[in-house]
Formats: structure tokens, sequence, C-alpha cells
């Protein structure tokens, strides 16, 4: 028999997922009316009502624990939802009727409802399906432009990437339940002092694998180039983001958790530096030589995956400070693509000349992209200054080691500061750039997510403190 007031409070509890999930049917059959205009309206309210529905979860002094610990949510699921869904607004404001028209709504809506299920998961099967789920409906996002030679490259490899991680997670899994006879991250706690430690660290470092190749880590970031710029630009800003903060938060959540007794061991534990190590240095040198926007802003991802990758190398020092970083990152990156999306469309190319009297055409705009870029890089005071601050400090008070990341980290960010100023130049230039003339009728939406965005960027510069999240739970 059903316990309805159960199914009640875990029908609320999981209101944020299972509205986006509902709206994504409701988006899809009106979208086949060829009603775009209500389908975005549904869809920026689903995100409105599951961002709030987060920011009402925080005031809870306690975790929510369902289905006997299977789910959990605590301030580290919520804090990293807010991040997920901000990339996801942006990402639907910089959408035009030629991604409405191929389905974009729903796709983008369900994969975002199962990411949220991903963070809030307490076992690797859950876990496994939530991820795998969530990145499914990207392959179709990516490959809406396949008609276009560099578009159908881009969707291959980032096809045949995401069946690589998809196997290797599986596989993973394999092993862990062979070895310790469950999926349950406490049982997986419990079992690991007393198991095959060889067996549990192979599981893990699969694991480990498969998530960076979903966040970008050097050297398994290869596909993530040719894939932000092949795909739409509006799906780039999505990919960016939400998709990347998923892959963050999942390995932040598994190392902290389950395999937190794994860390001692120095295999996982080089692995982990060479990865925060890598991804610092080789994108932002790669990044110097770019000359396409969508291709920079491509590597200054990466660039900041290895920024929140010193997290995973100290995380019980530095865990505090991801969920800040996360929703910083999620309004700065976004608001950059979106930028790129209006000036040069969801095209593949977008050279730096087209930004050439950028703030002479809109200064709005042009206002909005620097301090983007200014964030991005650190610069006060703007909300990324502050999270890059914190982590960099977190991380050199952890260990020797730390220092020196968190001095090759400063040292990176610096380079970084050289590229983004380039493009800051391109924009203040006197001559106008290729269709900078259109900028001037922008629809209202992109408006206010722009100021928003600036306002966002100075304001959360003074309160990182309301985003510090603790260690994840896994167990009631």
């Amino acid at each position: 028999m059903v316990n309805l007031v159960n199914l009640e409070n875990t029908i609320f509890y999981l209101f944020a997922p299972f509205i986006l999930f509902i709206f994504s049917l409701i988006v899809a059959i009106v979208g086949l009316f060829k009603k775009y205009l209500v389908a975005k309206i549904l869809s920026y309210i689903s995100l409105l009502l599951a961002l709030i529905t987060s920011i009402y979860f925080l005031s809870y002094s306690s975790a929510l624990f369902l289905f006997n610990g299977k789910i959990i949510i605590d301030k580290f699921s919520l804090i990293v939802w807010i991040a997920l869904i901000i990339g996801a607004f942006f990402s639907l404001s910089s959408m035009e009727n030629d991604l409405i028209s191929r389905e974009a709504f729903p796709l983008l809506l369900l994969s975002l409802s199962l990411a949220l299920i991903a963070i809030i998961s307490r076992d690797l099967l859950i876990l496994f399906l939530a991820v795998e789920g969530s990145i499914l409906p990207t392959y179709a996002l990516v490959a809406q432009f396949k008609k276009e030679p560099f578009s159908l490259e881009a969707t291959v490899k980032y096809f045949i990437f995401g069946i690589l991680a998809t196997l290797l997670f599986a596989y993973g899994i394999t092993v862990i339940f062979g070895n310790l006879g469950s999926t349950s991250f406490a049982i997986i706690s419990d079992k690991i002092p007393n198991s095959n430690l060889l067996l549990s660290v192979l599981g893990f470092i699969l694991i480990i694998l498969s998530l960076g190749i979903k966040s970008t880590l050097v050297p398994l970031h290869t596909w993530a180039i040719d894939t932000y710029q092949g795909a739409p630009t509006s799906i780039t800003v999505f990919l960016s983001t939400t998709s990347k903060i998923l892959g963050i938060s999942v390995i932040a959540l598994l190392i902290t958790g389950p395999f937190s007794g794994l860390y001692k061991f120095t295999t996982i534990y080089y692995i982990l530096v060479a990865f925060a190590l890598l991804t610092l240095v080789v994108p932002n040198i790669a990044a110097l030589i770019q000359r396409d926007l969508k291709r920079l802003l491509a590597y200054s991802s990466i660039a900041h995956a290895g920024y929140m990758s010193l997290i995973f190398v100290f995380p019980f020092q530095t865990i505090y400070i991801l969920g800040y970083y996360l929703i910083t990152y999620s309004i700065a990156k976004s608001v950059s693509f979106m930028v790129v999306k209006i000036i040069s469309g969801e095209g593949s190319y977008s050279s730096y000349d087209s930004l050439r009297g950028l703030f002479k055409s809109n200064p709005l705009i042009a206002f909005a992209f620097s301090i983007s870029l200014l964030s991005l890089a650190g610069i006060p005071p703007f909300a990324g200054f502050m999270a890059k601050f914190l982590l960099f400090l977190s991380t050199a008070l952890s260990s020797s080691v730390g220092i020196s990341l968190a001095l090759i980290a400063l040292i990176m960010s610096g380079v970084s500061v050289y590229y983004y100023v380039i493009v800051i130049r391109f924009a203040s230039s006197k001559s106008l750039g290729n269709g900078n003339e259109k900028l001037l009728n922008l629809s209202f939406e992109k408006y206010l997510f722009l100021i928003l965005s600036i306002v966002l960027l100075i304001v959360l510069t003074f309160f990182p403190n309301y985003f510090f999240v603790s260690i994840p739970i896994i167990s009631p």
C-alpha cells in the first residue's frame, strides 16, 4: 500500500527536477503546434520554479533523506542546483527560433532535470543513470546543425568520447560492485577499509576518468574544443556551464563521500595532482594563440576546470568554496558565450574582428561582456576575483604541494588576463565590426539577463559566505 503522506513529501522535496521533467514533456507537445513563444515562456516558468525551490530549501537547517538515504538533498546539492539552473537560464535566453523549432527547449529541460537528480544521488547506479541520462539529450542538442561539416565533426567527436565515458563509468561500477557487493555510498564507505584495495582503486580510477572526460580535464579534454566551437553557440552556453558543472560536482561528491577512504593512496592523489596541473597550464597557454572567440572561450572554460580541480587535490580543505566558484563561473561564462551568440549567431566561427566597435554600437553588451571576461580572469571587484582568491588561498594553506599548485594557478590566471584583455581591446576599438549595426534591436530578455549578470558579478563579490558548502552527506 502506498503511503500518500510520504509520496506527497517526496514529490515536494523533488519538486525542482520533477517540474523540469514534466515541463519538458509539455513544452515538447506545445512545440508540435509551433507555439514557440508559449514554449519559451513555459520553459522560463519551469526554470524559475526550480530556482525558487532550490533557494527555499537552503533555509532548511538539516538535510532531506529520501528512499532510505539513496537520495539526499543537502546544502552541497542545493548550491550546485542553483549553479546548474543559472547556466540553463542563459542558454535558454540565447536561443532563437531556428533552435526552438528543433525541440531544443524540451531537450535542455530534460537534461537539466536529470543533472539535478545526479547531484542528490547517493548510489552509484542511480548516479550513473542520472549522469548518462543528462548527457544523452545533449548529443541531439550539439547535432542541431549537422549539415554543416564542422558541426558534424564536432557531433561525432562528442558522441565517441561520450560513449567512451559511459563505458568507463559502467566498468568502474562493475568493479566496485564485484569487490564490495553494493553500489550504495554509505556501504561503499564502510566496506572499503576491509576490501581488496587494488580493485577499489581500479574501479574508482575508471569512474574518475569517465567524469574527467565530461569535466574536460586535460588530457581528456580533446573533444571539447571542436565540440564547443561546432555546436550552436546557445548550446555551447549549456555545455560549458551546466554539463561541466555536473561533472566537476560529481567528482567532488565522490572523493569527499564514498571514496574518501582511498584519498590516502598515492596513486589516486598523484592522478588528481596531474589532472589539476595539466588542466591549469595547457588550455591557458593554448588560448594565447587563438583568433576565434568560440575557440578562445572553449579553452578558457577548460582552464576553469583546472582551477576547480584544485578542490579535487585537497578536497577537505577547499570543498567549502566549490559552490561559490561554480555560481560565479556559471554566470560569467554564460554571459561571454551569450554575447558571442548575439554578435556572430549560432555558427561555428566568430572572429575577433566581429567585436570591433562594440562599445560604440551597444555599450551595455560590451560592458557585460567585459565584466564577464574580467570576472573569469579574476580581476577585482568582480565575483570571479573573490572566488579565485578564496580557492587559491585555501589550496596554498593545505600543504607544500598546495603552495606550488596555487602559485601555478596564480601565474596561469595572470596569463588569462592577457588574452582576455586582447578581446576587450577589440571591443573598444572605434571601427565597427561585421554585424554590430544589428545589435541595437535586441530582445528585452537578453537585455534583462545582461543587466542581471552585471549586478550579480559585482554584488556576489561581497557575499561569498552565503554559498559556502560543507562535505556532502552520504548517509542518514
